[in-house]
């Protein structure tokens, strides 16, 4: 028998494996399954995140526990590099598993008007990136 993961484990397992795999510097994660859509800024250095003033771990937790609630979840972490430049990561989250996408996947998903359909202008200073294995249980 599989153990179970609630909504708010597999959250903080997505916060804290996305929390690693982010080098130093600022970060905003955005996680979205078409409902409730979850914004969280944090900073990184050395081995320690910063939240910003006044926010709860646990809200965050429950932020995106509920973004996570629909069958299928995005997550895309945009880090600041500085000098105008911005990278972008993204993962496809469904049950216990985050599969990461592709840069090139990313860039598809990210440059098109979600009721149109049709291309949208490139971001300047932004660039996606494949991103890396990160594990929710």
């Amino acid at each position: 028998m599989r153990p179970t993961t609630s909504p708010r484990q597999r959250a903080e397992n997505l916060l804290y494996s996305i929390f690693d795999a982010a080098e130093d510097g600022c970060h905003t994660i955005t996680a979205s399954a078409g409902g409730p859509c979850a914004v969280i800024r944090f900073h990184n250095e050395g081995r320690r995140t910063y939240l910003g003033q006044g926010v709860a771990m646990a809200d965050i937790i429950s932020s995106i526990a509920a973004a996570l609630t629909g069958e299928v979840c995005g997550v895309v972490l945009r880090s600041i590099e500085g000098e105008g430049k911005a990278r972008a990561w993204g993962w496809h989250v469904r049950g216990l598993a985050a599969t990461p996408l592709t840069a090139d996947a990313l860039r598809f998903a990210y440059s098109r008007d979600e009721r149109t359909g049709e291309a949208l202008p490139p971001e300047p200073g932004l660039y996606y990136d494949d991103a890396p294995h990160i594990n929710l249980v």
